[in-house]
């Protein structure tokens, strides 16, 4: 189930001030040891450890093979890859990547049956019964993002509840 709350665009610049939107709030974030044990639990051969390592290695891989240039695909979850912030040059002669890139980031593009119209299709949606922007449990507490008429829908203070 995602669930939802809605909030208010309270930045006074962009053309959805004082418009609401619906922001997406993760129940909760899952780390590697509870996914190898989800995983373990799902009529699987493997031990709960075995799956933690292949994934630990996993992960360390996927650095590697994206700090080193190359997009990792997954099928049917993501394409992952680097991007990089950047600054714009005047002109071609006078960019340079100590001036003009302002940093590197860890891109993830969703494939196969994992993308946006398959994720929206198969969505069950509910408002959330509790939302707290502000909680820092290690965790994020909304999905970032954009909306078509310049609202926002990453974390901020410009933003209410409506509560």
């Amino acid at each position: 189930m995602l669930h939802y709350k809605v909030y208010q665009n309270k930045t006074k610049a962009t053309k959805g001030y004082g418009k609401w939107y619906g922001r997406a709030v993760v129940n909760q974030t899952i780390g590697l040891d509870q996914l190898a044990e989800h995983m373990a639990n799902h009529n699987t051969p493997y031990s709960k450890g075995a799956i933690q390592g292949v994934l630990t290695d996993m992960v360390s891989c996927i650095r590697e093979l994206v700090l080193d240039g190359n997009a990792v695909k997954i099928p049917n979850l993501a394409i992952f890859s680097a991007g990089f912030t950047t600054e714009g040059a005047l002109d071609r002669a006078s960019f340079t990547a100590g001036k003009n890139i302002k940093s590197a980031h860890l891109r993830a593009r969703s494939t196969g049956n994992f993308t946006r119209a398959e994720l929206t299709r198969a969505a069950n949606i509910s408002e959330a019964t509790r939302y707290d922007p502000t909680a820092s449990s290690g965790s994020s507490s909304s999905g970032g993002g954009s909306t078509s008429d310049g609202g926002s829908t990453s974390d901020g203070d410009s933003i209410s509840d409506g509560k």
